[in-house]
């Protein structure tokens, strides 16, 4: 039905074998230690250890330093490498620190982030009560930030940890509290996403006209996703010809709006930066993959 791809993908997105995103942490960083994070942020690393070492020895100096948000944030990053490299042990050890530090220093939205990540490691370990558990207390996090984006991907989490019990009821409640929320909020990704998915299960269950029914709104979700997709292509490319005449649009353009087509109904894992927390990802977005 969904596979699991990342964490608050709105989750799981470290680097790909070159650069790791180091961003600055919301409180207790000035304008010195943004500079030098940026800089640290296009540092190249040719194998996974080198990744390793480089989140290891970033949180011996935040720790040394005291520094609790910046040592959690770190720690969060390192969890989410060892999570897509499936050192899944050493991933819980790292998210259930992280989640130790953001108690400690009262910062609800890296909570979040723990909780989510951690839940997604659990789930991939095979301990769903376990990741349930870390996926509510997640959620109610959310909830108290009015962070709606993060709230649709815990619950998203909760919706594919359900299926994967073969508990479909309760999948299917989740799916459809995430369908409502993502009308709320014209989310067109994960209105079509949430469609797909309860088709599948009343496909599963044998109920063919309620899975006919969805599938047909899952269309008609994916037509006017695509006509709209068209129509800022159509303004992108008249705005360009504006600009530069007789030139044509950059190759990437065009094809950074249309790769939000291809994405899964996956957990989410959160990444670390709180800029992106408040958009909502550990990986991935989506360990929360929310």
């Amino acid at each position: 039905m969904t596979q699991e791809n990342g964490m608050e993908k709105e989750g799981l997105k470290p680097a790909k074998g070159t650069s790791i995103p180091l961003n600055a942490v919301e409180n207790g960083t000035n304008s010195s230690e943004k500079e030098k994070s940026s800089e640290k942020s296009s540092e190249k690393f040719n194998t996974y250890e080198e990744q390793v070492k480089f989140y290891e020895k970033r949180i011996r100096a935040f720790h040394k330093a005291k520094q609790k948000a910046n040592e959690a944030d770190e720690l969060c990053n390192l969890g989410i490498l060892y999570y897509k490299a499936g050192k899944l042990q050493e991933a819980k050890h790292c998210h259930e620190r992280h989640l130790h530090l953001a108690k400690g220093c009262n910062n609800a939205r890296s909570e979040k982030r723990a909780y989510c990540n951690l839940g997604c490691t659990y789930r991939r370990i095979g301990s769903l009560d376990n990741a349930i558990e870390c996926y509510d207390e997640g959620l109610k996090l959310a909830k108290e930030l009015g962070d709606r984006t993060g709230e649709g991907k815990l619950i998203n989490n909760l919706a594919n940890i359900y299926e994967q019990k073969g508990d479909f009821d309760r999948a299917v409640f989740y799916h459809q509290r995430r369908l409502k929320l993502a009308k709320e909020l014209n989310d067109l990704d994960a209105e079509s996403k949430s469609c797909a998915s309860i088709g599948n299960i009343h496909h599963l269950l044998g109920n063919i006209r309620e899975s006919i029914a969805y599938y047909e709104r899952l269309v008609a979700s994916l037509k006017f996703k695509l006509a709209r997709q068209e129509h800022k292509d159509k303004e992108k490319i008249e705005g360009n010809s504006e600009k530069s005449p007789g030139t044509t649009v950059a190759e990437g353009e065009v094809e950074s709006e249309q790769s939000a087509v291809n994405r899964r109904n996956s957990d989410s894992i959160s990444i670390t930066s709180s800029r992106s927390d408040g958009s909502g990802s550990l990986v991935h977005k989506n360990l929360s993959k929310g």
